[in-house]
């Protein structure tokens, strides 16, 4: 919670050691709040299910594996 507050504040850190591409963009997470991240034209911001979800994208790669990888 207060991860989260303090990187709506400074910004969110790219995890750039966890990157995939999921078809359509590069996306990863926050390092500190775990907030999922995309990278679009204009650069990396946080991830809006809203408008960025889609059946077409890819999951992540390790959560393909089966349970309990």
């Amino acid at each position: 919670m207060i991860k989260r507050l303090f990187c709506r504040a400074a910004g969110h850190r790219v995890n750039r050691r966890r990157v995939w591409h999921d078809r359509f963009n590069f996306r990863t997470s926050c390092e500190r709040c775990g907030a999922p991240m995309l990278r679009d034209h204009h650069g990396w911001r946080e991830f809006d299910s809203e408008h960025d979800a889609s059946v077409q994208r890819q999951a992540h790669p390790h959560s393909m594996g089966p349970i309990g990888d």
